[in-house]
Order: structure tokens, then C-alpha cells, then sequence
């Protein structure tokens, strides 16, 4: 019966947890962290596959260490030359797999982000992940333009 509760008890959290992450389809909060200050690092957003609904993307690593990373992503618009963060419009899940990239290699991915973000409107963007060698974790970012 306490397994029981338990498991009740995690679910609601996670219900909720995901129900906070989706509120309003709006400009968020100002970024302004640091990003693509890994040596040897980049993300960079195919140009040809860019739409309103998702990009492909490529994380290079030509630095000297492995990098990790996992599903979750965020969108940033840039308004006056600043970065803001992007909220979904609904609720975002992913999945908690860990992927890498092994230092002097490259990975292609592609995302959808059309059921959390909606389609785009025109404007500036960047595509924000992070990423962890053994010791430190990383903001990499890749700009495109909708127009």
C-alpha cells in the first residue's frame, strides 16, 4: 500500500512539474549567461533545414574532452541585441537519455518543436543545449533567422 502511495504521489508530481514548464507561449526572461565558450565546441543550425516548426543541427566536437548531453533544448529570440528566453506554449516532455559526442567528432539531430512552441513567427533565434565534459557543463548555441 505504501508503494502504492508513493507512486501516486510521484506521478502527481510530475504532472504538475510539467504542467508549470508549459505556461504561455511568451517572451521570457532576459539570458545572460555565457555561451559557446568551450574551445573546439559548436553548434551550428543547418541553414537549408530552418522552419517555422524545427532546424537540424550539428554539435561539433573538435575539443579535446567527450561531451554529454540530453534531449532538452531551449529557444531564445533576440529583440534590441538581447537574448530572451522562450516560453512553450505547452507542455514540454523528453526523454532522460544520455547522448555524446566524442572529442574530434560531429553529431546531426534534428528538432520539432512545433507541439511545444508552436510555429514561429519571423524574427531572430538561437537554439540553446547544454552540454558536460567530466568536470565542467556548457551552454552551446546556434542562431538562425526566420523571416
Amino acid at each position: 500500500m505504501k508503494r502504492c502511495k508513493k507512486a501516486a504521489a510521484m506521478l502527481i508530481g510530475a504532472v504538475l512539474l510539467v504542467s508549470l514548464v508549459g505556461c504561455g507561449a511568451k517572451l521570457g526572461e532576459e539570458f545572460t549567461e555565457e555561451v559557446n565558450t568551450l574551445e573546439g565546441a559548436t553548434l551550428t543550425v543547418d541553414e537549408e533545414s530552418v522552419s517555422s516548426e524545427g532546424i537540424t543541427y550539428t554539435v561539433d566536437n573538435q575539443s579535446e574532452t567527450d561531451l554529454n548531453f540530453g534531449q532538452d533544448y531551449s529557444l531564445q529570440k533576440e529583440e534590441k541585441g538581447k537574448w530572451y528566453q522562450l516560453s512553450p506554449a505547452n507542455p514540454v516532455a523528453v526523454t532522460m537519455e544520455l547522448l555524446w559526442v566524442p572529442a574530434g567528432s560531429s553529431e546531426t539531430l534534428e528538432i520539432n518543436w512545433d507541439a511545444a512552441y508552436g510555429k514561429l513567427p519571423a524574427g531572430h533565434y538561437r537554439i540553446l543545449k547544454n552540454f558536460a565534459d567530466n568536470e565542467n557543463g556548457y551552454y552551446l548555441a546556434g542562431e538562425f533567422t526566420l523571416e
